[in-house]
């Protein structure tokens, strides 16, 4: 298309419509076991066949070890201890 526009010089030129003119977007979201959703750059874990949000580490804990220990342990502390004791922490991306 030539162009009129004395602030324009030259062409415009269109991109070409390719095939697949609209590209799926995959969303892929992630839920805990206790059905928390976990969100880009949210802790959690994975304890055996388990997947816990780090807001909800602690009960999981009480739960299913009878550990009550991190209730009172700030994020860091709880993400050190569980590596340590139970499973790895991850940070989503």
């Amino acid at each position: 298309m030539d162009v009129e526009n004395p602030m324009i010089l030259g062409r415009l030129e269109y991109p070409q419509p390719c095939f697949n003119q609209y590209e799926p977007t995959v969303s892929i979201e992630m839920y805990d076991d206790f059905g928390s959703l976990i969100v880009c750059h949210d802790v959690y874990f994975e304890i055996g066949d388990a997947t816990v949000h780090i807001d909800n580490i602690s009960d999981y804990l009480a739960t299913r070890y009878k550990d009550k220990s991190t209730y009172d342990m700030s994020d860091s502390e709880v993400i050190v201890y569980v590596e340590k004791h139970y499973g790895f922490a991850h940070t989503k991306k």
